[in-house]
């Protein structure tokens, strides 16, 4: 469900229509956590390795565990979106009780409840030491929630969904009684680019694929690291959406109200400037990620696998083959995977221009 509205949500529908669609609501947790079973079998191959090399029963349930923790921070990730989806846009808290009465504070106290929750998995996870486990052929490969944390595309994500509470209190409070707030905010589009720009820098930058005149080497964390800030770019374009769904009609609203009393120049609240420039920041770094992606794209499609040989005295023509086959399979994937990474991208820029206010 999540991959889905990564790929759909305000592409072919809005992310409410998408949401209504699945039937999804964040309060609701349906998932039998302390009931799950690994359906999992990791001892249908038989081994003809010595008991120490064995495939262990502890093994097995730390990858059980592993897997159980990235269900979770998926299934917290997909309901705070949905928390996001339900979130009026239109709420009046002075002098009214209609807040209560309608459900509204109870849908933002429960997108405070979710990011809790996904901070205290993360920073429980973070404080393990993880050991590198070299998995068997006939184990479960590494959990994929390892790449997540290292990135840093978590927090990212967090403190997208921590803008949308300050962005509620500002639109709850109004202008005028929210003034460090609108502070807070306008650091907080700052800081939300910052934070992309560092993940991109420091997780994404280099070759998927490496080769010299007999070998090659692969680098699919680098291509995990992508994917994760793929799903970051998109929840802060859904967290964006709802920022502009609230400044903007409080930029029209107070410029009606100026041009009312005559106030020609006047000095609009930093929030909306904040705004407007984190909008340009973002436009700026997608073309930049759409661009390095069209880079790998080339410098993959470049590569001549069927030039390379294999050393040494078992390079036989049947291995040189196989090889060159399985080369071959790891290069197409990889390409697969960077074009619909660039297409998702290139229509998400295409969306931001609708964020302006």
């Amino acid at each position: 469900m999540l991959l889905d509205l990564f790929l759909e949500a305000n592409v072919t529908q809005s992310l409410e229509e998408s949401i209504k669609a699945m039937g999804l609501c964040p309060d609701e947790d349906d998932i039998p956590w302390d009931n799950l079973r690994d359906n999992r079998d990791l001892t249908v191959l038989f081994s003809w390795d010595p008991k120490d090399s064995e495939l262990t029963e502890g093994q097995r349930e730390t990858s059980m565990k592993e897997e159980r923790t990235w269900l979770q921070i998926r299934s917290l990730t997909l309901r705070l979106v949905c928390a996001l989806a339900t979130i009026s846009h239109t709420v009046e808290l002075k002098n009214s009780n209609r807040t209560t009465e309608n459900g509204v504070a109870s849908k933002i106290d429960t997108l405070r409840y979710l990011i809790q929750q996904l901070e205290c998995i993360v920073q429980t996870e973070k404080k393990k030491d993880k050991q590198v486990v070299q998995f068997l052929v006939q184990g479960s490969p590494p959990a994929r929630m390892i790449t997540y944390l290292e990135s840093t595309s978590c927090w990212c994500q967090i403190n997208a969904f921590h803008l949308v509470i300050d962005v509620y209190e500002l639109d709850a409070s109004g202008l005028e009684e929210t003034l460090d707030v609108q502070n807070r905010i306008a650091n907080d589009f700052k800081a939300l680019l910052g934070q992309l720009q560092e993940l991109f820098n420091s997780k994404c930058k280099g070759s998927l694929l490496e080769a010299n005149k007999t070998n090659y080497t692969t680098r699919p964390e680098l291509l995990e690291n992508l994917v994760f800030l793929v799903e970051t770019v998109c929840i802060i374009l859904w967290v964006s959406y709802y920022c502009g769904n609230v400044l903007r009609p409080l930029k029209s609203s107070l410029q009606k109200k100026k041009k009312k009393k005559k106030e020609i120049n006047f000095a609009m609240p930093i929030v909306f400037s904040g705004f407007q420039d984190y909008v340009a920041g973002l436009q700026n770094f997608l073309s930049e990620v759409v661009y390095h992606i069209k880079e790998l794209e080339s410098a993959l499609t470049a590569l001549k696998f069927e030039e390379l040989t294999m050393d040494g005295h078992s390079a036989i023509e049947g291995e040189q083959k196989f090889s060159r086959v399985v080369r071959g399979k790891i290069q197409s994937s990889y390409l697969r995977s960077l074009q619909e990474m660039g297409e998702l991208l290139r229509k998400r820029l295409d969306t931001v221009k609708s964020l302006k206010i």
